[in-house]
């Protein structure tokens, strides 16, 4: 070639990839969406979704866009989305399209679920959503390809592992509309070592309105005794201090404002305390855009519905899907929604509006309570859905769910012209209760046995008896989406009331009291009912966390006690933390642990519920190992030993 045509054809290929260079390079960008690592002087940090109060799981389908709000804590900037994406199921191939605040942040090719990998990292530039706002809203849309008309199995991606990477420094809050932030790590209480009835319960109610508001995120609330007139010590970024302490003018105190040594002080005289928190348990800190306040008069929390029939619509019940082949759908309710009295029985009136059923197609829905089927049906003609049926107390539990199968097979071929049929829920739907029933026993209890109010005794024989009750407080008002009060009490009041008490007291004190808790006992000696009382000498001694119910008082009772030192009370809670403070996660009605530290988890009476029933011989016995001495072994060894012994008795009757 001539070396002028050679000249000519380098400009040429130089132009044209001077123009096509920046589309593809912006494809890639799009396709990849990596963020650019912060500036060396701004500091990082990466939060999981979970801790934000969202899912760090999603599951999208291509019919759907999924938009969820993320929060973004003052002074920080959302950076970057992280996560995993799974193998798409049942998509040919198609692009993630990710948008923020409306503005484009990545196109992501999806391959064919037969030839992606297992996971695919997936790292998003957030810089487009816009920076300074309080939140961002994300939406993420599935936009199959060759398929416009699609008739098979349902298609579905999974995004898992989602953090988002911040860059900043929280601000420091300087009113008490702002005191506490969108996304809160931890919150430390500070009271008195020698707080009186008045703190505490203080401090109670601050902490279940601390778990209720904050209920969707894994923040931690830890109350801490120091001497009386101290000041607190810092938090850290994303955490806040409170002092709870009387004295002084009634209010709320933003202290320290706008410096890392912020705290929130809350002070006043006798039930002024109490009164100065209601602002928080109402949700009114928005109106305090100033750092002091003074809450002359608390209200009231809302009350649940009246009556013992309740609307759909007035339990937030609502829920619709769209169906082809097969969908399904889940609705429900918490058991300390439906009114403070006991609840044993629930009659629901289920109406749902879907698409009439053409003559030669076929649908059906199947409703589940409890994994067991209430109510099956073959869809028609006519667009409505009239159901009646009865879930009894074993059915319901804590919570009324009602899981609702649909399928859907029409006569035509996929083509253009089949369409979904559409499933919604009526909220003219109603929940009639039944009222009454024995109280609820074992850790299952919670929190329906104490809503709306509950009372809290401590006997003041440890040091963190408060520390105690304000974990145990925090995990029912967590699982509640009605209000909890505490009510501080003393030992005797609570043990002779006839609602529902969380206790805290040593055995010798509980000796004083007509309380038959399933484990009790004073020193060495532990007492235990399996079903009849048996004694025995365990060195060292017991501690325990105890549900039961107190038939007498027809209430039930959460228990915390030791037969000994209080110390052996504390690997109890250290094992209820690796289960994230949840009672709920807890079987049976005793969680106990003797010198050796080691929690066991077990049912002493049985609940009712098929998978709490009491121990049997055989389950005792292989529970025996190596080192009697143990407490933990001991006393199931004890138990094994009881029970055996009664059925030797009935033997040796029978050959008689």
């Amino acid at each position: 070639m001539h070396p002028l045509s050679r000249s000519i054809l380098a400009r040429v290929l130089l132009s044209a990839m001077l123009v096509l260079l920046p589309a593809v390079g912006a494809g890639l960008l799009m396709a990849t969406a990596h963020a650019q690592p912060p500036p060396p002087d701004q500091p990082s940090l990466t939060l999981p979704w979970q801790e934000l109060g969202l899912s760090s799981e999603i599951f999208l389908d291509p019919d759907h866009p999924s938009s969820f709000t993320m929060p973004v804590p003052t002074g920080l900037t959302a950076v970057r989305l992280s996560g995993t994406i799974a193998a798409p199921l049942n998509i040919d191939a198609g692009t993630l399209v990710i948008t923020g605040n409306g503005n484009l942040l990545a196109a992501i090719d999806l391959p064919p679920g037969a030839t992606s990998r297992p996971a695919t990292p997936l790292d998003v530039d957030l810089s487009a959503a816009g920076g300074g706002g309080s939140s961002v809203d994300l939406t993420f849309d599935i936009r199959p390809r060759f398929d416009p008309q699609y008739c098979g199995p349902r298609r579905q991606l999974v995004l898992n592992n989602l953090a988002t990477v911040f860059t900043g420094i929280e601000v420091a809050p300087t009113t008490i509309a702002n005191f506490f932030p969108t996304v809160l790590q931890r919150a430390t209480i500070f009271t008195p070592t020698d707080a009186d009835a008045d703190e505490q319960q203080a401090v109670l109610l601050l902490v279940s309105t601390l778990a209720r508001l904050y209920q969707n995120q894994p923040m931690v609330i830890s109350v801490v005794n120091q001497p009386r007139g101290a000041t607190p010590p810092p938090a850290d970024q994303l955490a806040r201090t409170i002092l709870v302490e009387k004295g002084g003018t009634a209010g709320l105190k933003v202290e320290n404002r706008d410096t890392p040594e912020v705290f929130l002080r809350v002070s006043g005289s006798g039930g002024e305390l109490s009164t100065q928190v209601s602002l928080l348990a109402n949700q009114l800190q928005a109106l305090a855009q100033v750092d002091t306040v003074r809450v002359e008069q608390a209200e009231s929390p809302a009350a649940a519905p009246s009556g013992d029939t309740m609307t759909f619509r007035q339990l937030n019940i609502e829920g619709q899907t769209d169906v082809i082949w097969t969908s399904s759908l889940s609705v429900g309710v918490d058991r300390a929604s439906l009114g403070s009295d006991r609840v044993d029985g629930v009659q629901v009136h289920l109406l749902a509006d879907y698409t009439p059923v053409a003559r030669d197609d076929a649908a059906s829905v199947v409703i589940r309570s409890g994994g067991v089927v209430v109510y099956r049906a073959a869809l028609d003609n006519t667009g409505l859905l009239d159901a009646t049926f009865d879930l009894d107390s074993e059915k319901i539990g804590q919570f009324v769910d009602l899981d609702i199968a649909l399928t859907y097979t029409p006569r035509e071929t996929c083509g253009a012209l089949i369409a979904p049929l559409t499933f919604q829920v009526d909220p003219r739907s109603t929940l009639t209760v039944h009222r009454g029933g024995p109280p609820l026993h074992g850790f299952g209890a919670a929190p329906s046995e104490f809503s709306p109010s509950f009372m809290v005794a401590m006997d003041g024989t440890g040091p963190n008896q408060l520390a105690y009750v304000a974990r145990l407080v925090a995990s029912m008002a967590r699982s509640s989406s009605k209000p909890l009060s505490p009510q501080v009490v003393d030992l005797n009041t609570a043990a002779a009331a006839s609602t529902g008490a969380l206790i805290v007291a040593n055995a010798e004190a509980l000796k004083e009291t007509a309380l038959d808790p399933p484990i009790s006992g004073d020193g060495t000696t532990v007492e235990v009912g399996v079903p009849t009382e048996v004694r025995v000498d365990i060195a060292g001694g017991l501690g325990s966390i105890q549900a039961f119910a107190d038939q007498p008082r027809n209430r039930s009772v959460i228990l915390v006690t030791t037969t000994a030192a209080w110390t052996l009370v504390d690997p109890l809670f250290s094992y209820l933390g690796g289960l994230n403070d949840d009672l709920s996660a807890l079987k049976g009605d005793v969680l106990f642990a003797g010198a050796a530290g080691e929690p066991t988890n077990l049912a002493i009476r049985t609940t009712g519920d098929a998978s709490d029933t009491a121990e049997s011989p055989q389950s005792l016995s292989r529970s025996i190992a190596i080192g009697a001495a143990v407490a933990v072994v001991a006393v199931i060894a004890m138990a094994a030993a009881v029970l055996w012994s009664r059925r030797r008795r009935t033997s040796r009757g029978s050959a008689d």
